[in-house]
């Protein structure tokens, strides 16, 4: 087949369809096996586009036609294919992030709230919102943006001017989130062998996986803990809120 390429239409169309399909398909799945069956799909439909579309038009050479509908197709697999494709990553990245940031609020305003019930229960009461950027390294402009979302997704009513609390949802949410930290903190520090000063951090970067497989495992290898309140006393000192 490349031999009979090359005596057609040349060397640098045939490396052009040895590579584009292939390529493409590269996109579309990880295994070995369906990326062949895609790659000889995608080289077929190529092959009969283009050479359909130069038989309508004579002046339009097949072989150039053919490896433009290559191209073409693997720009829509680059842009488009579910598995590797450009938009459905960053679409699952921009949901990972919401995710995170959402995670991250209302962890802040839990924690808001254990420093202002003190020794008491906690109880879903208003704080002041410039209390969370003390709690997390973001930018006013980036915390009204998440506060907007919050409210959008019904994690925040507003307390009139500056204050917030947390919805009924929210704060359920909020136990969940501030719990699953304080799991995976008490891990490390156990068994990773991390200072309570800096699990904080480290507790950060893996927190926002934890399926309720991997929750239940932790609380196994910590069932010599006090795992009975609903969320375990923090490890570390709590910073006091902006208006402690």
């Amino acid at each position: 087949m490349t031999v009979i390429g090359l005596q057609s239409v040349g060397l640098i169309l045939v490396i052009a369809f040895l590579i584009t399909p292939p390529t493409a398909a590269r996109f579309w799945t990880q295994r070995l096996v369906p990326m062949l069956f895609i790659a000889a799909f995608i080289g077929g439909l190529s092959g009969w586009l283009g050479a359909s579309l130069s038989a309508l038009t004579p002046q339009l050479p097949a072989g150039a036609v053919i490896v433009i509908v290559a191209a073409l197709l693997f720009l829509i697999s680059m842009l488009f294919a579910p598995v590797r494709g450009a938009i459905p990553r960053w679409v699952r990245h921009a949901h990972l992030r919401r995710k995170v940031d959402r995670q991250h609020l209302l962890r802040a305003a839990y924690e808001i709230l254990e420093v202002q019930a003190g020794d008491g229960p906690v109880v879903n009461e208003p704080f002041p919102s410039s209390a969370l950027l003390k709690k997390r390294s973001w930018t006013p402009l980036q915390l009204r943006k998440i506060l907007r979302v919050a409210k959008r997704e019904d994690h925040l009513d507003p307390e009139g001017p500056g204050k917030l609390r947390l919805s009924e949802s929210g704060f359920g949410e909020a136990s969940r989130a501030t719990r699953n930290h304080r799991l995976w903190e008490t891990y490390l520090i156990q068994y990773a062998d991390i200072a309570p000063s800096h699990v904080d951090r480290d507790a950060d970067l893996v927190e926002h996986i934890l399926g309720a497989k991997l929750v239940r495992q932790l609380e196994t290898y910590l069932s010599d803990h006090d795992l009975a309140l609903p969320v375990p006393p923090s490890p570390h000192p709590l910073e006091p809120s902006a208006n402690q």
